[in-house]
């Protein structure tokens, strides 16, 4: 049991470094509002993360299985919201907001790492097939709760350090000079995976 473990706490690793939507989110968050900010994203993602793995380990992945229909909606709703944060950055005019309106971000910034997870069918997807997969029948209550505490906490960790290399005070000085490029960086990285997330809905 205990190597069953490890094999899904590597392979959770794995599929949270992997950059993606959660990644892209809260680089540009960090950068933009703080680390407080990127750690208050970073918090959004795990959470949403606990619920996908409460629904996991509670066999309720299977109602995804069973009603495609919803899994598209998601899909959808998902390439929709990835549309409108890269919209965001290349409209952006890369300027650092003032510390008035950080705290607002920063109240914001949970909001925008939960929905960014919470609508990436790539999650619904992990968490529906291969981590409901790899969850042995035999596991003790015990057990599935300290699944449940280091997935979460794996999670969290992992985009509380992205968004602390991507605040520090050398990182944001050469920033200051290229954040408006960077900006349409990341908005192009999250229209190009709303299209790919809209692509797979449709052929779905």
């Amino acid at each position: 049991m205990q190597h069953t473990l490890v094999l899904i706490l590597a392979v959770h690793a794995m599929a949270v470094i992997l950059p993606g939507p959660d990644f892209a989110v809260i680089t540009r968050l960090s950068i933009v509002g703080g680390r407080q900010t990127g750690l208050w994203a970073a918090a959004g993602v795990a959470t949403s993360i606990a619920g996908y793995t409460l629904v996991t380990l509670l066999g309720l992945s299977l109602v995804l299985a069973a009603l495609p229909g919803l899994s598209r909606i998601l899909s959808v709703a998902g390439a929709l919201y990835l549309m409108w944060l890269g919209i965001q950055s290349l409209r952006s005019q890369g300027t650092l907001p003032q510390a008035a309106s950080l705290q607002a971000g920063r109240r914001q910034a949970w909001t925008t790492g939960f929905l960014t997870n919470l609508l990436n069918p790539k999650a619904m997807l992990y968490f529906g097939s291969i981590l409901s997969q790899a969850i042995s029948p035999g596991f003790t209550r015990w057990q599935l709760s300290l699944l449940f505490v280091l997935l979460v906490a794996e999670t969290f960790l992992w985009f509380a350090l992205v968004a602390s290399l991507f605040s520090t005070p050398r990182m944001l000085h050469w920033l200051r000079a290229h954040l408006q490029g960077f900006e349409r960086v990341i908005g192009v990285v999250l229209l190009a995976l709303a299209a790919r997330v809209g692509s797979l809905a449709w052929r779905g």
